[in-house]
């Protein structure tokens, strides 16, 4: 063989191929594409989402800046936003500069190279006074649940709600300074806060929370309707059913010859009771109360009287 044929199956073998040497990367961010706005208070609330890739689809390794550009007409205003990395990003600043105006918002991202992605998608606020924050929020409990009242004019509210050791969600909307909360229990630890709001991109500050442990002291209403009749030994007591839905049942007093009233019977689940324990010429009187399962007791009926033959 010759030379020159064993040198190129030498160097076929023996060596590695070395490949082309790759060009650097430019680590330039990705757009965001999920910018929002909205007014909260005296503050407007930006929101994005930093990508985790580059343009070249890698891994973003860091960020040397984020700028917000808030523009409206010819006038413009640049922020510094704190982000290092990808993810979630909120930002407020004040909003005085901007109240009555309509302004137009886009970030950009500065990778760890110096290179800027492109501007965001755009987000549109108008900005206008802020909104009062609800002032002196009250709390009572009532037969239906827990009323709630505050300072404020006709607008729409949210009503925020946390249950004991649960955190805070979002009850209910009212159209004036107040609210009935029909759901909540007896003997519960409950805290409400309030927020004005304008649409869904204009909202105050909240409100102070207020805590309340509503507990039963209701009593159910008084029974109506109590006859007396009497028969051969006993006198019949009739009377309408209670329907509340912590009733538990009815005590039964009663007077004899005009003396003190005194508990007969009870608690009694049906609305008859038959008094077996009279005498023959006496004269009875009786009045009724209904209680609940807290042990509160209604006011006394009406008095009916009888006289046994």
């Amino acid at each position: 063989m010759r030379p020159a044929a064993v040198f190129a199956v030498l160097w076929l073998t023996g060596c590695a191929y070395v490949a082309d040497p790759k060009p650097p990367t430019l680590e330039i961010p990705s757009r965001v594409t999920d910018l929002r706005a909205s007014e909260y208070g005296a503050t407007i609330l930006v929101g994005f989402t930093v990508p985790p890739l580059t343009t070249e689809g890698l891994g973003l390794t860091g960020l040397q800046s984020v700028e917000l550009r808030v523009a409206a007409g010819a006038t413009a205003q640049s922020y510094k936003v704190p982000a290092t990395g990808a993810g979630a990003v909120r930002y407020d600043f004040p909003a005085r500069d901007w109240v009555g105006r309509e302004v137009t918002l886009a970030v950009r991202a500065t990778g760890p190279k110096g290179k800027t992605s492109e501007w965001s998608n755009p987000a549109v606020l108008a900005v206008a006074a802020p909104l009062p924050t609800p002032a002196n929020v009250r709390t009572v409990a009532v037969p239906e649940g827990v009323r709630l009242t505050w300072n404020g004019g006709p607008r729409r509210y949210w009503i925020f709600r946390a249950a004991n050791d649960a955190a805070a969600t979002k009850l209910a909307e009212s159209d004036t300074a107040e609210y009935m909360d029909a759901t909540a229990d007896f003997g519960f630890t409950y805290k409400y806060f309030v927020q004005a709001v304008d649409g869904a991109l204009r909202q105050s500050e909240i409100s102070e929370v207020v805590s309340i442990v509503p507990l039963d002291t209701f009593p159910p209403a008084v029974p109506v309707g109590l006859t007396a009749v009497a028969g051969v030994n006993t006198i019949e007591l009739a009377w309408e059913r209670n329907t509340e839905s912590d009733f538990t049942g009815y005590h039964i007093y009663r007077s004899v010859d005009d003396g003190a009233f005194e508990r007969v019977a009870g608690p009694i689940a049906e609305p008859t009771y038959s008094d077996r324990a009279v005498e023959p010429g006496k004269k009875y009187a009786y009045t009724i109360t209904a209680v609940d399962n807290a042990s509160n007791e209604s006011a006394r009926s009406m008095v009916v009287d009888v006289t046994t033959p």
